[in-house]
Formats: C-alpha cells, structure tokens, sequence
C-alpha cells in the first residue's frame, strides 16, 4: 500500500483534519453498504464495532464472537470499520510517506492526546485514532483479503486504543488458570506461551488467551481474554492430538507455519473472560523435562516487556509502568518449557497451589 502514499509530512498536513476526512469516507461506506452493530464487553469496559457491510463483519468478528452482542446501550467507545472496495469514487490516500512510518505502523506527527495514526505495511490496514472522544477509525484494502492473521487477532491497534485507561493496556502475554485465580505467561514469540497456555487448556485449566490479553494493573491484577483463537507453530501441533483434527490452516500463499485453533468452538467451556494474576510465568522452550523455579520481578519485566512495546509501541511506553506494578505485585516464575504437555500443566498448577496457599 506503500505506492499510496503522498509526498507532505503527517505534521504539515494535519492528522486531525484526514481523521476528519477519513470519517466521512466511513459515512459513505456505511450509507452504501449499511452497517452491521456489534457490543463487546470486557470487564468494566464496552466497546461499539459499527462495520461497513455484513462481509466485513464476517471477516474479523471470528475471534471476537463469543463475547459479542448486539451493541444497544452504554459504550467507552466506538470503532467504525470500513473497506476501500466500499469507496467506489476511491478512498483517501495517506498524508505521509515510508519513512514517516515508525514501529507497529505508528506514524510520525501522532499525538497521544489528539489524534494518532497506525499504518499496518503488511496488511495495508489504517487506524486512526480521536483520543479525546474515544473515538476510532479502522480501513482494511478488502474484506476479502484480510490475512489470516488479523482475522485470528483482529483489530489489536484499534482495541488497544479503545480499551486503554488508567493501568489497563492491550500486552503480548498469555493467560491460563482456574477458581484460584491466573498466571500471566510472559514471552516473545516463540517462548512457548502458546505451548503452555493448550498444555494448561487440554488438561482442565481455563483458558484466558495464549497471545494478547488486557491487563489490568489495579491493586488485584487482572488479566482479560479478547480473543477466542490460538496459533501455534505447526511443529507444536503434534504434542495435542485433542486439537491437532480441529486446527485449520492459513494458506500456502501465506508462508506461515502456523496451526488456527478455535478454542470457543473446540472447549467452549474452558474460555474464561478474566482471571484475577496471582503469578507470572516465564515459559522458555527447551526440551526434555518441565522445570519451575523462582526468578525477580526484573526477569519476569525483561521477559514481558520488550516484545509488548515493540508490537504495541502506541502510548509511548506508558504500558511498561504497569507491567513493572503487576512483576512487583506477585510471584515471578521461569518454567522450562519440556516435551511432557502433563508436565507443563503440572506446572501451572504447582505455581496456583504454592501462591493461594
């Protein structure tokens, strides 16, 4: 989407008045295709999804369904979610150029306080954000060719806005836990959160998320499920014959080797909206048996931040204060992550044991 792009920086040509722009060309969208309304509660928290046309809807409500309603009554906030495809006098071009595009798609010139843009490279995906209202934008190229990864994680930009507050922020971690409360899996891709969060799941525990979760960093941490879908790197597959039927897969175009499991429509039992955190766990892949042991607040902050800011550098690391509060707050774990899935779970449930004991 890069060849789009046009020549004056974002801060000569005012983000707020193309947020004003791009907000029309929702309103056109809308007016032809009609909108599709969806509520999505978390926690204390409400959010309003008004897509553009029912095939839109179809393409990034999957890993978001279980939680939704019908979208009357109250919200914190609103996104309108449209295509280009629906903009047949064409859609706006983006007021910046390549190098204006920073991490995660954040375009220089945004502002925290007024209006922030997140253009998505790989995707093509736009967000546009009017801080002060609550207010987002969201513009795919096409309904039709949403990447199977933003239908399994859909909207995280636009949820990381909408959903953002006073201690509470959108984090790369995962979730698992029972009655006793949560452990926060914390990790860059590939530490094995994914393994251990379906180890946790196959073996009883229930499951909050494996990838993305809103932490909520009050005097009780708490860790709050967004999305209903895990993936997992083929290798792994494997070790869950349980889920290994039900996986699907993206396309070969897609160069990934990544398994998609559906775990609302697999265990839908097993989903838990929140857990309050009782512990941290650091999983760390390497072979052979589990193994549990104690580590500080600042490994566990090493292990969970980094990859967080790097994919979500929206806020300008306010995140990180909270993660730093919720390592403070409870027990840190490293758990090597072994070949045994029973162990694993054995694991998780040693640490709930050993903390709400």
């Amino acid at each position: 989407m890069t060849d789009r792009l046009i020549s004056p920086r974002p801060a000569e040509a005012a983000l707020g008045s193309f947020y004003a722009a791009a907000a029309r060309e929702y309103d056109r969208a809308a007016e032809r295709t009609g909108v599709v309304e969806v509520g999505l509660p978390f926690a204390d928290r409400r959010v309003r999804l008004r897509f553009a046309g029912a095939g839109l809807a179809d393409a990034l409500l999957g890993a978001l369904a279980p939680r939704s309603d019908d979208g009357r009554g109250e919200v914190d906030a609103t996104i309108a979610v449209w295509d280009e495809h629906a903009c047949p006098a064409g859609s706006l071009l983006f007021p910046w150029r390549p190098a204006d595009i920073g991490p995660g798609g954040l375009v220089r010139g945004s502002d925290v306080d007024r209006v922030v843009a997140i253009h998505e490279t790989a995707s093509g995906a736009l967000t546009l954000v009017d801080c002060a209202a609550r207010a987002v934008l969201h513009r795919v190229p096409h309904c039709a060719a949403v990447p199977w990864w933003e239908r399994a994680a859909p909207l995280r930009p636009a949820l990381f806005w909408a959903l953002r507050g006073e201690g509470r922020h959108l984090v790369h971690a995962g979730a698992v836990g029972d009655d006793r409360g949560g452990v926060l899996l914390a990790g860059a891709s590939g530490s094995g959160k994914t393994t251990v969060a379906l180890a946790a799941l196959v073996h009883g525990l229930g499951y909050v998320a494996d990838d993305y979760v809103l932490l909520h960093a009050a005097s009780e941490p708490e860790a709050i499920s967004l999305y209903s879908i895990a993936k997992l790197d083929d290798g792994h597959l494997g070790r869950f014959a349980t889920l290994a039927a039900a996986a699907s897969f993206p396309p070969a175009c897609a160069g990934e080797e990544k398994a998609v499991i559906d775990v609302a429509a697999l265990m839908p039992g097993s989903l838990r909206e929140s857990l309050p955190v009782r512990a941290v766990i650091v999983p760390r892949i390497r072979g052979g048996h589990a193994r549990l042991r104690r580590v500080s607040p600042a490994e566990a902050l090493l292990a969970l931040a980094p990859s967080t800011v790097f994919q979500l550098p929206f806020d300008d690391g306010a995140a990180l204060a909270s993660l730093a509060a919720v390592v403070r707050q409870v027990p840190c774990f490293a758990l090597d992550v072994g070949d045994d899935m029973a162990e694993l779970a054995s694991a998780v449930e040693q640490t709930l044991e050993q903390v709400t004991a």
